[in-house]
């Protein structure tokens, strides 16, 4: 089709119905909003071409003009309306409350308040800021997909979502129940940069015209998703919606990034306590060990070493419920991150063990030690030192890398930033703030460690000239 094109971004690793691959054609994205876009271009006579985008940083990707405008099941709210402008809804939806079916307890979301019970939620959308603005205990997902999922094997007991995805991931699943019926009407609208108001006019009568002629009705029909509620945005006057109001407190938002700080901080220990206790066994196995555990542990090293960290949490976090084994996202955190570091410092150990001269294992024979007593007494505290520096490092590398764990739900200070940085739009001063954060977390330990290593390095130089002087 001849003409200009119409970009339009969207978050596809989200998840269905919205924009997602299609299935049976997997170089090929399909999904409502996506043949709402080609519709809406089409209207306009343009050539629709979809910008795959993140969902958290949507609104900054659209402001750094990467595509025009939008259409990924975007809400209008106050916050958002100080960033972009907002065309007229073309879908109005509400949001569906989901439990396992087993499960009698809840059966609105008054319950799960009055029973403490966290509800799981996509972020930054209608249904986390309604959680959010109620009081209500909220666990944030990056996609239905693990929400429904965390929900179907227990770790979550409750999930609100928008009926599009509920509908999609919840509804035919017989583990799973819809707990009431839907409430809370919102709207979809497209998001326009700021500026752009000719092009906002222009998709308003392109939205009017789909309404009316029934092309919007056959789309979301095909997607099971039609009601008559929608039959109130066949009008030719601007359709009237509500804007969701909410503020930024930033003590509130202090708070919530120290509360995130901490996770990362015992999220970091945790897995650098299994990386430093697996690494040495794992490089005295490579090192000193038989043909078979040395290729044994080659490649457990290897495996680790050349596979992304994040394919490896996401493999623990879903890919072990399969076999049994259901971990919650901050011990799979954990585990997975400490797993990963275990195959660098065991590099770093070996290392160091390398370098220690070997004439120091038969000066400790000629003693009397045992090997166990000369490793514990004479090899290891002089490759400690030697380690120590790597280790330091690799452990400020690992303080950076609990970010992953947002992929698995798991709320760390990354997490946090985005999480406020989208809702705010102000990426610099949350950015700085959070990066006194990580300064304040990391440079603690450096100067800890290097402190420790001059002490060492002391130590060893004392019991050199005491040596020399006998």
């Amino acid at each position: 089709m001849a003409g200009p094109a119409l970009r339009w971004g969207a978050d596809p690793s989200g998840g269905a119905p919205y924009v997602f691959t299609d299935p049976a054609n997997p170089q090929s994205y399909t999904g409502f909003d996506y043949e709402f876009a080609e519709a809406l271009a089409h209207e306009m006579g343009m050539k629709a071409r979809f910008v795959a985008t993140d969902w958290e940083s949507i609104v900054a990707s659209l402001q750094r003009k990467e595509f025009d405008v939008i259409i990924d099941g975007f809400e209008p709210t106050e916050d958002r309306a100080r960033e972009v402008l907002f065309s007229k809804p073309y879908y109005l939806f509400r949001l569906q409350l989901t439990v396992r079916k087993n499960d009698q307890r809840i059966n609105s979301l008054e319950d799960c308040k009055k029973l403490g019970i966290p509800v799981g939620t996509l972020v930054n959308c209608a249904s986390s800021r309604l959680l959010d603005e109620g009081g209500y205990k909220s666990v944030g997902y990056q996609d239905p997909v693990g929400a429904y999922q965390d929900l179907e094997l227990g770790r979550i007991d409750a999930v609100v979502m928008d009926v599009a995805g509920e509908m999609f991931y919840a509804r035919k699943n017989p583990k799973l129940r819809a707990a009431g019926a839907p409430f809370h009407t919102g709207a979809y609208v497209v998001g326009i940069r700021k500026g752009d108001a000719e092009l906002q006019k222009k998709i308003n009568v392109a939205i009017d015209s789909l309404s009316n002629n029934g092309t919007t009705e056959k789309i979301f029909r095909k997607w099971e998703l039609w009601n008559n509620e929608q039959l109130s945005l066949r009008t030719e006057k601007p359709a009237e919606y509500k804007v969701t109001k909410s503020s930024f407190n930033w003590s509130e938002g202090l708070i919530k990034l120290s509360k995130a700080a901490l996770v990362t901080v015992l999220i970091a220990f945790g897995a650098m306590l299994i990386a430093v206790v697996l690494g040495i066994p794992l490089a005295l196995g490579q090192s000193n060990g038989g043909a078979a555990l040395r290729t044994l542990c080659t490649i457990y090293i290897e495996f680790f070493r050349g596979t992304p960290v994040l394919v490896q949490l996401l493999f623990l976090y879903f890919g072990l419920p399969v076999i049994g084994i259901t971990l919650p996202g901050w011990l799979t955190a954990v585990v997975g991150l400490g797993l990963n570091y275990a195959a660098y410092e065991s590099q770093v150990y070996r290392t160091a063990f390398e370098a220690v001269p070997a004439r120091q294992w038969q000066v400790a024979y000629s003693l009397g030690m045992r090997p166990a007593q000369a490793f514990r007494r004479i090899i290891f505290p002089q490759a400690f030192r030697i380690a120590l520096p790597p280790m330091t490092n690799d452990f400020v590398s690992l303080f950076k890398d609990t970010s992953t764990a947002f992929a698995i739900a798991v709320w760390e200070l990354a997490t946090a930033y985005r999480e406020l940085a989208n809702a705010t739009q102000s990426y610099l001063g949350i950015g700085l703030v959070v990066c006194v954060y990580y300064l304040a977390m990391s440079l603690p330990l450096a100067h800890y460690a290097h402190k420790l290593e001059q002490r060492l390095q002391r130590k060893s130089t004392g019991i050199l000239s005491s040596g020399s002087d006998k």
